[in-house]
């Protein structure tokens, strides 16, 4: 596995997009921080942009990645190489490269101008934001055989989880308000990693008022120490059972 790994992050460094992904973070970190006066606002307007750009690139460029490499995979395959260890060798190096190339051009900007826990949460919460999306796109690339189908699969999931399904959650709380929903609210965030992060990030800034009625309904739920635990717990499952569903495909595909 630490060969595949070797030559995959080899063949990444060389990769613009990775480059790109990192000028891109340190463009943007940087022109908010200077645009506001105040850096929590500038965390604000960040953590926005994180939670909807991140998961976007770490799933497209891991289906472009996968199906760019196919050939590559195969004549590893024919190799006396485990099929565990060249996707784990495979899945470690992209992770490794989006992540390495996130704090370069996330974590500087928030070290130099908000040095704080809370930005600390929001490089945390966006790490495991690559690693969930890292871990889904490697599961479509290997379920779908043409590129252009697994591009589509990988921008509808992308959509569903940033704009469809907060929309959905809203209009089921309003139509339902008469009822008591909040035992099913916080079950219903954990369904989606994006709003799980989104929501970690902004307990630690402590503006849950601002997120209205179900705001209140996190703040007591994850607002406390276990409440926190569960949420990594949460995102933790949601980075394991991708990969563990891409190992189990990888060993079963005909390459």
């Amino acid at each position: 596995m630490l060969k595949v790994f070797k030559y995959t992050l080899l063949d990444l460094t060389r990769n613009r997009f990775v480059l790109g992904y990192a000028l891109l973070m340190l463009a943007i970190a940087q022109g908010l921080f200077l645009l506001e006066d105040d850096p929590m606002k500038a965390l604000l307007s960040l953590v926005q942009v994180v939670m909807a750009l991140v998961p976007l690139i770490a799933l497209v460029f891991t289906v472009v990645y996968m199906y760019d490499i196919q050939e590559f995979t195969q004549l590893l395959a024919v190799q006396p190489i485990a099929r565990r260890a060249i996707l784990g060798g495979q899945l470690l190096a992209l992770a490794g490269a989006l992540l390495l190339a996130q704090a370069v051009g996330l974590g500087i900007p928030l070290l130099v101008h908000a040095p704080t826990a809370s930005a600390l949460m929001l490089s945390i919460s966006g790490s495991a934001l690559v690693l969930v999306f890292a871990g889904l796109g490697a599961l479509i690339a290997l379920r779908q055989r043409e590129k252009a189908r697994g591009v589509g699969v990988a921008l509808t999931i992308w959509l569903l989880f940033v704009l469809v399904y907060d929309a959905l959650l809203l209009w089921g709380m309003f139509a339902l308000s008469d009822y008591p929903i909040e035992p099913f609210i916080v079950p219903l965030a954990g369904l989606n990693p994006i709003d799980l992060a989104r929501i970690m990030v902004m307990l630690e800034v402590d503006l849950a008022a601002m997120m209205g009625y179900s705001g209140a309904i996190y703040k007591n739920f994850f607002g406390s120490g276990p409440g926190m635990a569960v949420a990594a717990l949460i995102l933790l499952l949601w980075v394991a059972i991708p990969a563990w569903r891409s190992f189990v495909m990888f060993r079963k595909k005909d390459l």
